[in-house]
């Protein structure tokens, strides 16, 4: 497949998509070195991973309280 062709993976599931981005590491790891497979894989892991970052919820922020030294047993704690 040649590298400015698109890679649409839209159309699959979380699940396919890690396991198609495990499959093309292992590729990946066993192409030869200099090989130009290589240019391919790495374009199709980067589709994968722009929609798997597309698909997953955004992480929420850490509350303000959530802070180091808020509420951690023992810290800050002065024994005496």
């Amino acid at each position: 497949m040649p590298a400015d062709r698109p890679h649409d993976v839209s159309g699959l599931t979380a699940v396919q998509l890690e396991r198609a981005r495990r499959d093309l590491q292992i590729s990946l790891a066993l192409a030869a070195s200099g090989s130009p497979v290589h240019v391919s894989i790495l374009a199709e892991m980067t589709a994968i991973d722009t929609e798997l970052a597309r698909t997953r919820p955004a992480r929420d922020p850490l509350p303000d309280d959530a802070t180091p030294g808020n509420g951690n047993p023992g810290e800050g704690r002065v024994d005496g």
